[in-house]
């Protein structure tokens, strides 16, 4: 069950040439330029400087551009040949091939005005689909962290009486949310559960502009992203956008345990319909946790809120808690009974790569986080790893990414935090785990307990050597080829 992190073969490699690993590397920056050339010489111009783990994906864009650039230079290289001489034309074969990042990146920039259109289009069509269908109610969630799993947990709860569709996945994008609603027009829905995600200031609101939310939820605010959105001023306005381009009347629900909700929600919510949810009791919640217990045989937390006596939810981390809160204010705000409420907690079930339990051999427990890259998820995960009292505990990380000028700050706290549960760190060498090790270090961590791997890959591989018999290991996060 676990996604195994292996590197393309040799025999990928050969076939892997020049001409596609640099158009993977385009891809992989979602076809921002700028960020595309300074990856592209950091992490090998011609060649990459380590095995790389995925390939190039023939999408219809990657495609377009792949095809107009070797035209464009078996056609350069022909007139060149026929009007000139072949020596002139290999110098152009020659420069084409040198220069080609450069020329992908002028081939997009050319075929923007067709993708704005064909975009345009998409985005015109989806809004029509939405406004359309007047008894259609729209949840949109956006957040530094904590997305995902209230999607999951809200979706196992109202599908209990409501159609529900839930955007997969990784849409989360203005084009792929689009593209998803106009896929399944024909579904009929009565509420969509949109994920919002962000890059910049203006992200939320244009997606919020397509699908307006009748339910805003806003699950954290932190410093995931902040390589492009420069602080964490910029974070918390924009991630606001959810409650300032929710519909008027709408439910907006706030996650009270976070400190950049809290700190700033009144700045953003003149005059709307707000409620909070707490896993940890904060006084804005009114709806209270009791009698909470992690079940470690069953991997399951049990508590009781108000008329829901004992129930038990399959999650290890703690904060799914308040999610089941949130849960249960939309479902009595759409009409559920407790015995509907009741049924689909309990059918909430682990999303996969986000503190997903997987039992190995031997009796090793594997907690799959590798879908989680944010500080608060990170010391999330640090918790439940605790939670494994009389076994040895192992965590696996590269670090997290994209926290720009606050790398070294993020990853010592971590480093302090894991130094106080785990037993063993393995860490994989790159440009944030050295300020992992400094952090265990300044804790008073033993170094001989710090495994450096130089790639992922081999640290997953030697694995067989390292886990003993009832070990919990935690694998953290995954690093993908755009970062070094």
């Amino acid at each position: 069950n676990f996604r195994a992190l292996e590197p393309v073969s040799k025999k990928d490699m050969f076939l892997f040439s020049t001409v596609k690993y640099q158009l993977y590397l385009l891809q992989l920056e979602n076809y921002e330029v700028l960020r595309y050339l300074k990856l592209l010489f950091k992490k090998g111009y011609f060649f990459p400087s380590q095995p790389l783990r995925n390939k190039l994906v023939l999408t219809g864009k990657a495609s377009l551009i792949l095809l107009i650039a070797s035209l464009f230079w078996v056609a350069g290289g022909a007139f060149l040949l026929w009007e000139t001489s072949f020596f002139i034309a290999s110098i152009w074969l020659v420069f084409y091939f040198l220069a080609l990042p450069f020329f992908y990146s002028l081939f997009l920039l050319l075929l923007w005005p067709l993708e704005l259109t064909v975009k345009q289009y998409l985005i015109s069509k989806a809004k029509k689909i939405v406004e359309k269908d007047k008894n259609l109610k729209v949840i949109g969630i956006a957040g530094s962290y904590g997305k995902t799993t209230m999607k999951n947990v809200l979706e196992s709860v109202l599908s209990i009486k409501i159609k529900v569709l839930a955007t997969p996945k990784s849409v989360n994008t203005p084009v792929g949310i689009a593209r998803w609603i106009i896929k399944n027009q024909k579904e009929k829905p009565n509420v969509l559960i949109i994920e919002i995600g962000e890059h910049y200031r203006g992200d939320v609101e244009y997606i919020c502009k397509i699908v307006p939310p009748d339910i805003a939820i806003l699950t954290g605010i932190n410093e995931a992203h902040i390589e492009r959105l420069k602080d964490i001023g910029n974070t918390i306005s924009t991630m606001f956008e959810v409650v300032e381009n929710a519909k008027e009347n709408s439910l907006v629900l706030l996650n009270a345990d976070d400190v950049n909700i809290k700190d700033n929600y009144q700045k953003y919510t003149t005059g709307k319909n707000i409620r909070f949810y707490s896993y940890l009791n904060d006084e804005l919640g009114d709806i209270k946790i009791k009698e909470r217990q992690f079940l470690t045989n069953e991997l399951c937390w049990q508590f009781s809120i108000d008329e829901f006596e004992k129930i038990k939810v399959a999650s290890l981390g703690e904060y799914i808690l308040g999610d089941v809160v949130a849960s249960v204010i939309v479902a009595k705000n759409f009409g559920l009974s407790v015995e509907q409420i009741k049924k689909g907690i309990f059918n909430i079930k682990s999303v996969e790569h986000r503190l997903q339990p997987i039992k190995g051999q031997g009796s090793v427990l594997i907690i799959d986080d590798s879908y989680n890259s944010n500080p608060d998820g990170v010391e999330e995960a640090i918790k439940v790893l605790n939670k494994f009292e009389g076994r040895r505990k192992l965590f696996i990380t590269p670090g997290i990414v994209e926290t720009g000028n606050d790398t070294a700050k993020i990853h010592e706290k971590i480093g302090q935090s894991l130094a106080k549960v785990a037993d063993l760190v393995i860490l994989v060498k790159n440009s944030a785990t050295p300020f992992i090790a400094k952090g265990l270090k300044n804790e008073g961590f033993s170094e001989e307990k710090i495994i450096w791997f130089e790639t992922a890959q081999k640290a997953h591989s030697s694995l067989g050597e390292i886990l003993k018999p009832n070990d919990v290991i935690l694998f953290q996060n995954d690093w993908g080829d755009q970062y070094v």
